[in-house]
Parts: C-alpha cells; structure tokens; sequence
C-alpha cells in the first residue's frame, strides 16, 4: 500500500517495523554518533485534541489508543472546553477508559477557558461570552481579542471561582489524572477595572512599562499557583503540567517556574532549530536554535528541580518541514523529561506522512 493510498485507520493498523533501518523521504536518520544510550523521557504524551468529543466511534478511539501504546506513548492530552460539560461526557468517559486499559494517564487542557489558557482553537469561551465585565482590556478600552475570542481578566474573583468550580466538576465527572496549562495568555498590561484597582500604583503601569509589565505576569503566576492549590487539596496527587511560548522573556520564565506545585514545566514550538526555519512557516515558536528558544524551559526547570518537557507543534506541517523533523526529532524526544506531540493534528498536507514520520522515531525510543 503506497502512503497516498493509506488512511487513517490503516495507519493504525499497519506496522512501521520494516521502516526504521531506513530514511524517510529520502533523509538520513540524524545519528547519535556518542557511544550513550540517548535518554528516553519518562513521559511520552499525545496531544489528542477534540478528537472524537462531537461524533465518535468507540472502535476508532480503541485503535488509536492502541497506537499509542505501540509507540510508547504513556500519557494523553485531551482538550476539554466549557460546552463539553453536558454535551460530550459519554465520550470523554470512553476516551479514558480505553486510555487506561492500556496504561495511559489522561491530562486535560483547560480548553479556551474563559480566554485565559489556550487548548483547540476557534472555540469561544461561554462564560466570557457572558461576563464581559471580566474581559480583560487595552490602555484605550478596547478588550483583547484572540482567534478564540476576548480573554478575561484574572483579576476579577468570578474568573478564579470559574475555574475552580470546573476543575472540581472535570476531576469529579472523569477519571482524570491531571491538568495541563497550556500557554496562558499573561503577556500583555490589563487595564481592566479589577486589574487598575491592583496595579495602578506600579510605577509605569499607566504606559505598560517593563517593572509594571513583570508584576502583571507575576500575578498571573500567582492565580495559576492559587488553582493548583485547589487541585492538591481536593484533588490529591494529581500531575501537573506547564508549557509557555519559547521565546517569551528570561524573566517571565524565572517567574513562570516559581508556580506552585508544577511537576513538568516547558515549552511548545516547531521540532527545529530556528536558524533552519522553511519560508512556508512564518511563526516565532522553537525548541531548538540561538536566542530566545523553548530549551531555556527545559534547562530552567531542571534548575528549579522540576522534571521538564516539550511539546513539537506538528500541526499544520507542510512537505519542505518534514526533512527538518527527520533531522533534528530524535534530538527533542530525548531532551526532556516529557516529549509531547499532536496526533493526527490539525491542517496537515499529507497527514499520514506526517504521523509516519513521528511514528519512525518512537519507536526507536521504545
């Protein structure tokens, strides 16, 4: 069967064995020239988002549970939004259970909760539909918007009850393992009613100087640190996990790292360095390369006696990329305590060829 030919179901069912002494598209494997056994991380995590939470099919969750497994893959991230609370419980409960037969620990996203985190896109938050006195705002007034809508201020105390109340609803309706964090969107001044009340008295807060700028992200931290609180005292040893943008501040990442009760702290971003970057992708986010790149994440909580991770964002790769996976994947797999990617992710030219390729490489870290 040629890969233009095969699906996604066969995909699942059809072993790469034959293909690992060999390339893929005609690349070279990138070697570990040292006689050491590269690291394998501890956790291998599958970002399965809003994968069958509207349709499903149980027989198609139990395969790919499955190829999962095949791979080493030992955890899963599943992308819980506001409206899945009553609409799509029947469906997370079989996603678990099947995850679990096999081993698999279940995290979840706070999927575009109140704008606050990021998770799928293009899905508005309900709650900030409905409480836009929480938005957070601009200097002149205006909320900030994103592809998902306006995000909330974490200053108002009906966001953080909001949160509260979800999480004790998650952890009580599924048997879920732990959370994610996943890029919280602290990067820029509120100058929201609730947030005035607090910062206005920061020198430069009123022109969004720096000092004004490190203390708003400081006490996002601190709202992150709050909620985690919760989750260990209601919730027991739950795990918790932690990714930002890579090329945010030095600063924010010292700041970011002091969260309370974090267990996996990191970074998501293209599985390449930045100096390689192809025309075709014109973002910001990289693991690897010079400057202000995801790795720092991975050594600062090592620093902090945190396990560390990192998370490739395989979503919309396009063919001039796959050389560059094939280059440099195995060197991000084995960098951190938790390597993460997107399964069957979003936008993909030639899907099946993309999850070949990641395919290939676990399974040399099996």
């Amino acid at each position: 069967m040629s890969t233009k030919q095969m699906n996604r179901r066969d995909f699942t069912k059809l072993t790469v064995a034959a293909t690992l002494g060999s390339s893929v598209l005609g690349v070279p494997f990138a070697c570990n020239t040292t006689s050491e056994e590269p690291k394998k991380p501890s956790l291998i995590n599958n970002l399965y988002y809003r994968a069958n939470t509207f349709h499903y099919n149980p027989a198609h969750i139990a395969a790919d549970m499955q190829w999962m497994a095949d791979h080493g893959t030992n955890a899963l991230t599943m992308a819980i939004s506001e409206v899945d609370f009553g609409k799509a419980e029947r469906n997370i409960e079989t996603i678990v259970t099947e995850a679990h037969k096999r081993g698999i620990k279940v995290f979840f996203v706070t999927s575009r909760w109140a704008g606050v985190f990021a998770g799928a896109p293009k899905m508005p938050s309900i709650f900030a539909a409905k409480n836009p006195h929480t938005w957070s705002l601009k200097s002149d007034g205006n909320p900030y918007f994103h592809s998902s809508g306006p995000i909330c201020s974490i200053y108002y105390p009906e966001v953080f009850d909001f949160f509260i109340e979800h999480l004790d609803k998650a952890f009580k309706t599924w048997d879920l393992d732990g959370v994610v964090w996943d890029e919280p969107k602290a990067y820029q001044m509120d100058y929201s009613a609730m947030a005035k009340a607090r910062l206005q008295h920061i020198p430069g807060y009123e022109t969004g100087e720096k000092e004004a700028l490190i203390t708003h992200e400081g006490n996002y931290c601190n709202f992150i640190s709050n909620v985690n609180d919760h989750i260990k005292k209601e919730h027991g040893d739950k795990i918790i996990n932690f990714f930002a943008y890579p090329y945010l501040t030095d600063t924010w990442i010292e700041q970011a790292s002091q969260i309370k009760h974090l267990d996996y702290f990191g970074a998501d971003g293209r599985a390449y360095p930045n100096i390689e970057r192809p025309e075709t992708y014109t973002g910001k986010k990289f693991i690897l390369g010079k400057g202000n790149v995801g790795h720092r994440y991975v050594t600062k909580a090592h620093d902090k006696g945190l396990k560390s991770m990192v998370l490739i964002e395989n979503f919309k790769t396009t063919p001039n990329e796959y050389p560059l996976l094939e280059k440099h994947l195995d060197t991000i797999i084995t960098m951190a305590d938790q390597f993460a990617y997107y399964y069957y992710p979003r936008s993909c030219k030639e899907p099946d060829k993309a999850m070949q390729l990641i395919s290939k490489h676990l399974k040399k870290h099996l």
